[in-house]
C-alpha cells in the first residue's frame, strides 16, 4: 500500500530497484497486469526475474457475507486463485461492518478453513477505527477460529493509535503474530484518524511511535519475521515510485541499525 497507485510492473520495478524481497499484491493490481497484457504465466515470471516474489495479498473485508449475496465471493474467490497461481503464502484481512460477534466468528472460521486447503495463512488486521478496534478483539476472534493457518497482522500506526501497549505485546506467543509492517505517526492525533491512517502515515523513524519497543517486544517473545513497510501517503502518492520505496527501504534499514548499535 506504500505504493498503492503504481501500476502492476511499475510496482515490481520500483520495490526491485529498493533492494526489496517481496511484495504485496491485491485483486486490482491482478486485473491491472492483466489489462497491460500479462499472461498469467507471465505474472509470476515477471516478479521472480526482479529477485522478487508475492508475499501477501490483501485486502479482503468482505469475508463475514453470507455467500447467496451477489458477487460476495468475486474478490475472495481471486485472491484465492492467485495464491494458487503466484504461490502466495498469506492473504490479510479486515473488519468495517457492524457485524454480530457470532457472526464473525463463524464466518471467520470458514475463511480460514477455505484458506486452509489452499495452504494459505490468514492475517487478521485490527484498525482503531474499524470494527475490530484494538488488538484483544483480533486476538479474540483469531483464537476462536481455531484452525492453525490464522493469527495477527501487526502494524505499528495502528497499534500505536489504539492505545496498544509493550505489555500487551508481550503477552503474545510468536505463534500468534504472521505479519509486521512498520510505519509512524505524528505527535496529534488527527480528529478522523481514519483520515489520518489513509492519507497521513510517516515513514518508519519520523514520528513518534515506539518502534525500538515495538521491535524489541516482538523480539522478546520471539516473532522472527520478514518486516513490511505500509506508509499510505498522499505526500508520497505524489513522488515517483522508485523514490519512495528507497525512502522506504532506507528508513527501515537506518531504524534496524540503530537498534543493533543500541
Amino acid at each position: 500500500m506504500t505504493l498503492r497507485y503504481v501500476g502492476f510492473s511499475d510496482r515490481v520495478l520500483a520495490a526491485a530497484a529498493a533492494g526489496f524481497t517481496g511484495i504485496g499484491l491485491g485483486a486490482v493490481d491482478y486485473l491491472d497486469a492483466r489489462r497491460s497484457e500479462f499472461s498469467e504465466e507471465q505474472l509470476a515470471d515477471y516478479v521472480a526475474r526482479h529477485g522478487l516474489r508475492v508475499v501477501e495479498l490483501e485486502f479482503l473485508t468482505d469475508w463475514w457475507r453470507e455467500a447467496d449475496v451477489r458477487g460476495v465471493r468475486l474478490e475472495e474467490d481471486l485472491l484465492f486463485y492467485l495464491a494458487d497461481l503466484l504461490g502466495v503464502p498469506q492473504i490479510n484481512v479486515g473488519l468495517f461492518a457492524d457485524v454480530p460477534l457470532e457472526v464473525q466468528k463463524q464466518q471467520f472460521r470458514r475463511l480460514c478453513r477455505r484458506a486452509a486447503d489452499h495452504d494459505v495463512k490468514v492475517a487478521l488486521e485490527f484498525m482503531p477505527y474499524s470494527s475490530l478496534r484494538n488488538l484483544a478483539q483480533a486476538r479474540e476472534l483469531v483464537s476462536h477460529a481455531d484452525t492453525g493457518n490464522a493469527g495477527l497482522m501487526l502494524d505499528a500506526w495502528h497499534w500505536h493509535r489504539s492505545g496498544g501497549t509493550l505489555e500487551e505485546l508481550r503477552t503474545l506467543s510468536a505463534t500468534e503474530v504472521l505479519a509486521v509492517q512498520l510505519c509512524d505517526a505524528s505527535a496529534t492525533p488527527a480528529e478522523d484518524l481514519r483520515e489520518e491512517g489513509r492519507h497521513h502515515r510517516l515513514l518508519p523513524g519520523g514520528g513518534v511511535v515506539d518502534l525500538h519497543g515495538f521491535l524489541g517486544a516482538l523480539s522478546e517473545i520471539g516473532v522472527n519475521l520478514p518486516l513490511a513497510v505500509e506508509v499510505l501517503s498522499d505526500e508520497l502518492d505524489a513522488r515517483n515510485p522508485v523514490e519512495v520505496a528507497m525512502l522506504a527501504a532506507r528508513s527501515v534499514e537506518q531504524l534496524l541499525a540503530a537498534r543493533a548499535a543500541a
